[in-house]
């Protein structure tokens, strides 16, 4: 790598992370789509930098996860930190990470009734307990997937995406073709801000998971109805996985 070119890039990321990172990770904390967070940025932000920032923090905050969810990422992590008191005496403080993030550090004390050992060993015998989506039996499907988000809080709620086709390189025009094939059998039923979302998500693996907001209930349900969609929503707290 020349060397003048990997620092000049390096600055401008940094720049670009000062003058306006901290904006667009606020916007996306609100919900916004890429466009519309590139769309109100005062700095002049190419569309590839602010959308290299939004998934870091996409990824920071566990809104997406380039693995199946399950208790055993987000059980909390002990960590032992050092301290030293006036006396110049030093003890050591046991922490945990904080699962809503992967650097945020909490020093809240360890209340569940499961000790250490007891929860590692419910963690390596994890299983989902699997079942089908039947309309009859279960209903709408936004509606099942709300109740099932108000059971165990949203933040332990995840959807299986397999939209990893919404980044093809279009160089060629068999590409295009294919490209705006797959994306109209896929996504055509949805509207404009929902298709905006998705199109400005790197999707960075055959299988991503998402949260499962309200904003990606509604996406699910909308494909799911029009056949677009199959794929798997994992609840954490009841270790429930819902196929579709």
């Amino acid at each position: 790598m020349d060397r003048p070119d990997y620092f000049r890039t390096a600055l401008s990321s940094f720049a670009t992370d000062v003058a306006c990172g901290g904006a667009i990770r606020h916007l996306t904390n609100l919900g916004y789509t890429l466009e519309q967070i590139v769309a109100r940025l005062d700095y002049p932000t190419p569309r590839s930098k602010a959308q290299r920032i939004m998934m870091e923090h996409l990824y920071e905050r566990r809104v997406l996860l380039l693995q199946e969810p399950s208790p055993a990422l987000f059980a909390l992590q002990a960590q032992f930190v050092e301290e030293q008191d006036a006396y110049g005496r030093r003890t050591f403080r046991k922490v945990y990470i904080d699962s809503n993030s992967q650097k945020k550090m909490t020093d809240a004390p360890d209340l569940t009734m499961l000790s250490q050992s007891g929860k590692e060993a419910q963690l390596q015998t994890f299983l989902w307990k699997e079942s089908s989506y039947d309309r009859k039996r279960d209903g709408k499907l936004t509606e099942l997937l709300h109740k099932k988000c108000e059971e165990n809080g949203e933040n332990l709620c995840y959807v299986s995406c397999t939209f990893d086709f919404l980044n093809i390189d279009l160089n060629s025009q068999n590409k295009q073709e294919q490209g705006k094939k797959g994306k109209e059998e896929t996504i055509g039923c949805l509207n404009s801000r929902q298709r905006e979302y998705l199109t400005g998500i790197r999707w960075e693996k055959p299988v991503v998971y998402h949260r499962l907001d309200q904003r990606m209930r509604e996406i699910i349900g909308k494909m799911y109805e029009t056949g677009a969609y199959n794929g798997a929503c994992f609840f954490i707290k009841t270790r429930e996985k819902l196929c579709l």
